[in-house]
């Protein structure tokens, strides 16, 4: 056995090690993706932090991930199978996807982190906004029921403070002063004094949801952007061993 069907062997060796890694990688990203859309506390804050289309790029880049780890498992196959075969054509195939699946993966991850900073500046004026106007007692909407969870979850109450309940459409319609998802609860999870509280005369939550959120929202991105280009990073080897073992087929076939 000469130099070249060594190097050819350890590189398709590699390949398929690669591409059992690359599968369960794709099984991560899908796993991600399917987590942001399908878990109920991630829909609430996602709903609430929405500033004119902008909080949905969690959204957008979960759908991205969605389907490029359905893609990668596809792409893995094509890698093993020209490996296996040690077919230039599905190795060419592989490469090609390998790039596609890479670029994809690396834009969500950046799409997210231009536009979080973005997000962040516009927050607390779109929170106060919802509030004011979405926040409608008489006819209930998502906006409303997120805002509830997410002040009940963060012990806040509003954007930048229960004030933001002044004068909104929700106290015009009630006449109170703070929705009971702004009261402070016991140990055992109960509003002592919710008459008390709604009125402004009891104990409440008077800190802002806004800092809370932008604290969840940067740990959430951080995983969408950690995943996305470590997984990119990772999958450079894969295509790197392709490559490799695409030429040395190729430097046989002209022998």
């Amino acid at each position: 056995m000469g130099c070249g069907d060594c190097l050819a062997g350890c590189a398709r060796v590699l390949l398929i090690v690669f591409n059992f890694i690359f599968w369960l990688s794709g099984a991560a990203i899908l796993g991600i993706g399917i987590w942001f859309l399908v878990d109920p506390n991630i829909s609430s804050y996602l709903d609430v932090i929405q500033v004119k289309g902008e909080g949905e790029l969690l959204k957008y880049a979960a759908y991205i991930f969605i389907a490029f780890g359905a893609f990668v498992f596809a792409v893995g196959f094509c890698g093993c199978c020209g490996a296996i075969r040690n077919s230039q054509c599905l190795l060419g195939f592989y490469i090609f996807f390998l790039v596609v699946v890479f670029a994809g993966e690396l834009a969500a991850g950046i799409l997210v982190a231009l536009y979080r900073g973005d997000l962040e500046s516009k927050l607390e004026t779109e929170l106060k906004r919802k509030i004011k106007e979405e926040y409608d007692f008489a006819n209930r909407s998502s906006v409303g029921d997120a805002i509830d969870k997410v002040q009940e979850e963060l012990k806040c109450c509003g954007g930048s403070g229960a004030s933001d309940y002044n004068n909104s459409k929700w106290s015009t319609a009630t006449k109170l002063a703070y929705p009971a998802s702004c009261c402070t609860k016991d140990a055992n999870n109960n509003i002592a004094d919710q008459d008390q509280c709604q009125a402004g005369t009891g104990s409440f939550n008077s800190r802002g949801c806004k800092d809370e959120l932008i604290a969840w929202m940067k740990q959430h991105s951080t995983i969408i952007i950690g995943v996305g280009c470590g997984i990119a990073g990772i999958q450079i080897i894969g295509l790197v061993f392709a490559i490799a073992l695409c030429r040395q087929i190729r430097s046989e076939e002209k022998c």
